[in-house]
């Protein structure tokens, strides 16, 4: 089953090399900016930015996009991204299609070697190392390559991930990993499993049912992003995606407005966020809560701007339309 890992990669590796036999020269203007590469499981409260000169954009670029490998030195859990955008004169959209779905086959290659194998979800980069060596990170390979068959008039880079993110998880989730902990516990230290702490935790949720969703606070490392807009006019943004690698779009007739990537500082982004919704606690210790109650968004004024743009964003293929 390795073997189907590998011949995965082999795809990818061969998608590759077309996209980047393909897009230099078809290049009118862009713009790059390096990170440094973290050497430890842990985010600096500073992250400096330093932006490639413009007779190396494109060498870092096709460096990066073929990488998959841990650089000198990279943390293992880490992720080299190198933010960024190119302005093509043809589409590489079809490529870096291509591109993403070898990425997709090579993770479902590596998943059915997991699921045969029974091992926990936490086995997968270990699987990949197995079939294609110590050096791969699963990060590296989930870079999405974006296309845009459009060309924006606006494209603005900043951070992300300063504050927490959320996610959803179901009470028979939490509980069958209670009851889990519980008992591992009470074998481990000799104790009854009713003296655990992850019983009395337990016991907190006993009144909610199996089918209930909860959401969870999880911390998220400071990421680069990358904003566009389309169209002739409008505040709202078109999409927004995360800048692990340069995005690819059309060059237009009008000069494009673009805000560069700056440097990170925790310090100066650590005020509160003021849009963070009061949730219902379940659970704080483990910053599990209630979800809030669903309403309707506002509606915002819709502006007039290019019905489709057809691009990798949101779902691998889909056509994104302005919401």
């Amino acid at each position: 089953m390795y073997e189907d890992v590998e011949r995965a990669y082999q795809q990818l590796v061969r998608a590759v090399t077309r996209f980047n036999a393909t897009w230099p020269s078809l290049v009118v203007r862009g713009k790059v900016w390096r990170l440094p590469v973290l050497q430890e499981q842990r985010t600096p409260n500073i992250i400096d930015v330093s932006e490639v000169a413009d007779d190396e954009i494109i060498e870092v670029t096709l460096e990066a996009i073929g990488t998959f490998e841990r650089d000198l030195g990279q943390a293992p859990g880490t992720v080299m991204r190198l933010p960024g955008y190119f302005q093509l004169s043809e589409s590489v959209l079809p490529l870096a299609l291509e591109i993403n779905t070898a990425k997709k086959k090579v993770l479902d290659a590596i998943e059915a070697v997991r699921v045969a194998q029974n091992l926990t979800p936490e086995m997968r980069p270990r699987i990949m190392r197995r079939a294609l060596g110590p050096g791969f990170s699963t990060k590296q390979l989930q870079r999405t390559l974006h296309a845009f068959d459009g060309a924006p008039r606006r494209i603005s880079f900043t951070w992300a991930g300063h504050t927490t993110g959320n996610e959803k998880i179901s009470v028979a989730k939490i509980r069958l990993q209670l009851i889990n902990e519980s008992e591992a516990r009470a074998a481990s230290e000799e104790i009854p499993v009713h003296d655990t702490p992850e019983y009395l935790d337990l016991r907190a949720i006993n009144h909610l049912a199996d089918t209930e969703v909860l959401i969870k606070h999880k911390s998220v490392a400071p990421h680069p992003r990358c904003i566009i807009w389309f169209g002739e006019k409008g505040e709202r943004w078109d999409a927004t995606i995360k800048a692990n690698l340069p995005v690819f779009v059309l060059a237009g007739e009008l000069e494009m407005k673009l805000s560069k990537l700056k440097s990170f500082n925790k310090a100066a982004r650590g005020e509160k966020r003021r849009d963070i919704k009061t949730r219902d606690e379940v659970w704080p210790q483990r910053d599990i809560y209630m979800p809030t109650a669903g309403g309707q968004a506002p509606v915002q004024e819709k502006h007039e701007v290019d019905d489709q743009v057809p691009s990798t964003y949101r779902l691998s293929g889909v056509i994104y339309q302005r919401q």
